[in-house]
This record gives structure tokens, C-alpha cells and sequence, in this order.
């Protein structure tokens, strides 16, 4: 008997474990992270930096936030201070450390952006601070992240320790080559280019790889036991480079063996590159950020700021000194009108919507009482063929607002479609352009924003840095008219005799290649000018995922002229579908496939 109940006993201890195991999936606890923040003059970028953090789908009573700010010259800690109250309940903790504002004792006689020796020695040791921290909070991991990322992907830090990596960063894009990790590192521990460095930044080569240098964001297993002898300060007697926050980690990584990773395998998010110092510094980091977030409006991949900081006000919210701003957009182009809606209000920019005229609604019966006639011999250079009814659209979308400038006595007016992107710096750069051209070339008519260049021999305008004279040109991406320039344009009595928006344009200021087209107009005079390098370009280029004419799958005017007994149908089914808004869509030229 007593035989038997040893035997059953042990059978319980054997089984137990497993039941409970196999019966309790969910008993496990996720990781414990400790998120460190570094912050400086970080005011303009911090709602959607910080709204990232909140957005990590990871448990945030799992996560210790540490963030350390000083030396600011702006309303840095004022945000995190506001933000760490908000959220303090929400975290397991949640600690801010405010140190001395105004700038560093050798930094005087600097402008902003300047390295000094005092500011390296004391981000070195912050670096440490936050090290330590997570270590004395018995975190399993250390995620040490700059306020300049701005993170999209929510599942980042579940994937970073899937990874299973002793330090892993997770590739973030960037507008240059510059981005968070180096390929390789100088027998110094200074940057060197690796040759597959590219090709792993451009996607070519797609996985995780080991690397000598992570810095910016980046996991630190804190479970793995050669991570313990891993620090920022003192540097051991062995170091001999720079005094560097990022050398000096991934130095000390190296001397552990302790090895580094990048992972670029998913989207992760963007970065600001180094940013020249100089007086306009904590602008252009500004506008960088403006411009990322854009970036993600234009990819359908919006940033969202913090919910629990006020979201700060453009800094510019007027005309652009425009009598008038339009944005067209097709009715049934929500999507369209949805993004534009969120880019010009980044950009501060107020406009009046401008319904495109649907090249789907148009009828014969229509186009006559308008007067709506093709030029005679006009056939599209590429395809061969007649108007189509979204290039009459797009046309008389255009037209219906030069009249609409003429009937309310508007001096200067900005055209966007709907369907274009911005450039980096778009409105400092935009109002150097309008002074050139003001000062340069008082008279001018036609000013292309965004178009495509057809002819690459165009002449700068002398003593200007953004304009020239465009020469042969399409598309009608973007545009500033004066009242001069829609003279010249209505006085031509265009729709009588019709041809795209794109041609008509050219013809008008001389540039067209097509001479029977072109002495089939005069005067000739418009005086034309361009942005230079172009300030929009269109969401998507021909050849690209996801790129739609909106213009060129439609019938032909006179396929339509033949339809004339079908008006009665329903307009949404009458012609094909059909935009009045957007590229025409000629056959591919200037290596764009």
C-alpha cells in the first residue's frame, strides 16, 4: 500500500508542471522594457514622437519610461512634464529628470546645433544614467530611443525581442543615406561605408544583420549575460577615439563581445538626419518633421501626435499671400480630398475645394451649350486619338477657375490638384521662390509649382536660386496665376477650340513642339517661369504600384458624339471610367518605367 501511494505521488509531481502548463497558455508575464529618452530643443517633434510610444501594442504595465531633458531653449519640458502626468498611472513607472535650461558653458558664441565638449561628456553620462536605471529596475530589456524617430510600426518592440538578439535596432528610413546604423566601422571606430551598406538601406537585401554600430533606437537584451559588462562611461583603458556616446557604446559592445543587429525586414518608421547647425537650426528640424509626416499622409500611413498633448498649430495658417488657394478635387475622390485635406493643414495652407468637373457626368448636349469644340487636326501625340472626356474635364476644371478669378478680380491665385506631394521645406522654400520671382521678373504670368518636364535645357533665371523658363511641359500638378497671365489665357476663347490643359499651357508661352498646334494660337506671350528644383511631384509616377490616370481611360469626344442618343442613361454608367483630375498618361518617357 505504501508501495502504491509513492508510486502515485510521484506521478503528480511528474504531470502536474505539465498540466498546469498546457492548461495556463497565458500565465507567462511579457518582458519588462525600460524605454530611455534623451531630450533636447525636441518641442516642434514631441506629440508624435511621444504618440508613438503610446501606440506600441506592448503591455504598458510592463513598461518603465525614463526620460532626461535639459539644456533647452524651448518648451521641451513643459510637454514632457504635461505628458509624464497624463500618463503616469498607465505605466508600471514613469520617471523625468529636468535638468539646467539655456545652453552649455562652451557653447556660447555657437550656433544652435553645435557639438561641444561639455554637451558630449554630459550626454555620454545620461546615456549611462538610463543604462543603470534599467538595470537597478531589474528590466529584462533596455529600449534607448532619440526623440528625432518617429515611429509607425505599432508591433516594433515585439518584433525587436522576437529577434532574440543581445542589441537589435530596427531600420529606420530617412530622406538621405543616412540612417542608424553603420556597415562598418575605421580601426579608430569611426564611420566606414561597407559595401553591402546600400543594398541592406535600399531594401535589396532584406533580413538581420550583424553590424559593428547601431545608435539612435535600438534593444538592449539586459537578460543576457555578457549585456552586464556594457557602458557608455568610464570608457575602459583600451578606447582610444572619440569622446562619443554612440562610438563609445558600440566600442564597448565590441570589447564584449557582445554583438550588434539591424533588422530591416518591415517598415519600422522614419528618422531626421544630422541637421547643419546654424540660427535656422530648430526650424529645419522642424520641417523635416513637418516633411515626414507628410510623407506618411501621401503613403496612407498617418502619424498620429499624442492624445494627451494639445497638437501645436502650424506656424503658418494663411494664403501664401494668394488672393485665393484651390484644391481640385472629383466628388467621387474622397480618398483624395481626405489626404489633401491632412497635407494643407500640416502645412498651415487655407484653401476653397473646387469640385473637378467629372469627365463621367459630360454629354454632348453639355459640351455644345458650352461651346466645347477640339481644336481641327488635333490628335494626342502619343496615342493617336481624339480628346477623351476626362481630358475635357480636367480642361474645364481648370477653366471654370480662371473664370471665377476673372469674375471676382482676384490679382493672384494658387492651383493644386489633388494628387501631388511636397517637397522638404516646401513653404520656406515656396516663399523664397516667390520673392525671386516678385523682385526678378516683375511681370511674370504662369509660375509651374509641380508639372512634368519635357525638354532638360532650360535656362535658369539670372541671379535666382529656385526659377527657370520652362520649356516644353505636361501635366497641371501646380501653378500660380495672376489676373495677366488668366487674361491671356480666356482671351485665346480656348474651349471653342479645344486641347488638354497640358498642351494648351506650353503653346501659350512658345515652348510647344508641335508648330501646326502652335501658330494655331496668338498672341504667343504669356511669360512663363518654373520652380526649380519642383516643389510638388505626383503621389505616383507611371510604371508605379498603385498609379491610376485619371484621365486617360475614358471615350473619346467622339465616341461620345456618337453616344448622344444614350444621354438619358445613368450618368455614373454613361461613359467609362473616368477622372477630370490629374496626370495625363503618355507613354512612358524619361526612364520612368
Amino acid at each position: 500500500m505504501q508501495h502504491l501511494s509513492t508510486r502515485l505521488l510521484l506521478l503528480v509531481v511528474l504531470i502536474l508542471p505539465s498540466f498546469c502548463q498546457n492548461s495556463l497558455p497565458d500565465s507567462r508575464l511579457d518582458p519588462t522594457v525600460t524605454i530611455a529618452v534623451l531630450a533636447r530643443n525636441a518641442h516642434a517633434n514631441l506629440p508624435w514622437f511621444l504618440g508613438a510610444i503610446e501606440q506600441l501594442s506592448y503591455p504598458k504595465n510592463r513598461i518603465s519610461i525614463w526620460i532626461s531633458t535639459d539644456h533647452n531653449e524651448d518648451e521641451t519640458a513643459e510637454l514632457l512634464t504635461a505628458w509624464t502626468e497624463a500618463v503616469r498611472e498607465l505605466y508600471h513607472h514613469v520617471n523625468l529628470t529636468i535638468g539646467l535650461e539655456g545652453r552649455y558653458g562652451d557653447e556660447s558664441g555657437h550656433d544652435l546645433g553645435y557639438w561641444s565638449e561639455d554637451r558630449y561628456d554630459h550626454m555620454i553620462a545620461m546615456r549611462q544614467e538610463g543604462l543603470d536605471m534599467a538595470r537597478r529596475s531589474w528590466s529584462d530589456y533596455l529600449l534607448m530611443v532619440d526623440t528625432d524617430q518617429f515611429i509607425y510600426n505599432k508591433n516594433m518592440l515585439s518584433d525587436l525581442i522576437d529577434l532574440n538578439k543581445p542589441i537589435v535596432a530596427p531600420m529606420m528610413n530617412s530622406t538621405s543615406l543616412y540612417t542608424n546604423f553603420w556597415g562598418a566601422v575605421s580601426q579608430d571606430g569611426f564611420y566606414k561605408r561597407s559595401d553591402d551598406y546600400i543594398d541592406i538601406l535600399d531594401r535589396n537585401k532584406m533580413g538581420t544583420f550583424e553590424v559593428p554600430m547601431v545608435h539612435s533606437i535600438f534593444l538592449v537584451d539586459l537578460r543576457y549575460r555578457r549585456s552586464r559588462h556594457l557602458k557608455y562611461h568610464p570608457p575602459p583603458p583600451n578606447y582610444h577615439s572619440a569622446a562619443d556616446d554612440i562610438i563609445q557604446f558600440a566600442f564597448s559592445a565590441r570589447n564584449n563581445d557582445v554583438p550588434m543587429y539591424i533588422t530591416n525586414t518591415r517598415y519600422y518608421g522614419y528618422l531626421i538626419p544630422p541637421v547643419d547647425q546654424g540660427p535656422q537650426f530648430l526650424q529645419l528640424v522642424a520641417d523635416y518633421g513637418l516633411f515626414i509626416r507628410l510623407h506618411h499622409i501621401h503613403s496612407d500611413m498617418l502619424l498620429k501626435p499624442s492624445e494627451f498633448l494639445p497638437r501645436p498649430p502650424p506656424k503658418y495658417s494663411n494664403k501664401l499671400n494668394f488672393d485665393e488657394v484651390y484644391m481640385i478635387n472629383l466628388e467621387r475622390r474622397p480618398d483624395r480630398r481626405t489626404m489633401m485635406e491632412l497635407a494643407l493643414a500640416e502645412l498651415g495652407i487655407e484653401y476653397k475645394y473646387f469640385p473637378a468637373v467629372d469627365g463621367r457626368q459630360l454629354n454632348s448636349s453639355y459640351l455644345d451649350e458650352l461651346g466645347v469644340k477640339q481644336l481641327d487636326g488635333y490628335l494626342d501625340p502619343y496615342h493617336k486619338r481624339p480628346m477623351k472626356m476626362g481630358e475635357i474635364g480636367c480642361f474645364l476644371s481648370h477653366y471654370f477657375i480662371w473664370k471665377e478669378m476673372e469674375e471676382k478680380g482676384y490679382e493672384r491665385i494658387l492651383i493644386f490638384e489633388d494628387d501631388v506631394r511636397f517637397r522638404i521645406n516646401f513653404i520656406r522654400f515656396f516663399y523664397e521662390m516667390m520673392a525671386e520671382a516678385d523682385s526678378h521678373i516683375g511681370g511674370w504670368d504662369l509660375l509651374y509649382i509641380g508639372r512634368k518636364i519635357m525638354q532638360n535645357d532650360e535656362d535658369f533665371v539670372s541671379n535666382a536660386q529656385h526659377l527657370v523658363y520652362p520649356g516644353y511641359t505636361y501635366w497641371t500638378l501646380s501653378y500660380a496665376l495672376t489676373r495677366r497671365g488668366m487674361t491671356k489665357f480666356l482671351a485665346q476663347d480656348p474651349i471653342s477650340r479645344m486641347i488638354p490643359v497640358d498642351e494648351y499651357l506650353p503653346i501659350l508661352f512658345g515652348a510647344h513642339t508641335n508648330k501646326e498646334w502652335l501658330h494655331k494660337y496668338s498672341p504667343r506671350n504669356v511669360l512663363a517661369l518654373s520652380a526649380n528644383p519642383l516643389f510638388v511631384e505626383p503621389l505616383k509616377y507611371i510604371g508605379e504600384d498603385g498609379y491610376v490616370s485619371d484621365t486617360e481611360d475614358s471615350v473619346p469626344i467622339t465616341e461620345a458624339k456618337q453616344e448622344a442618343s444614350s444621354i438619358e442613361k445613368s450618368r455614373d454608367t454613361e461613359f467609362s471610367n473616368s477622372d477630370s483630375v490629374g496626370n495625363r498618361h503618355p507613354l512612358p518617357r524619361h526612364g520612368e518605367l
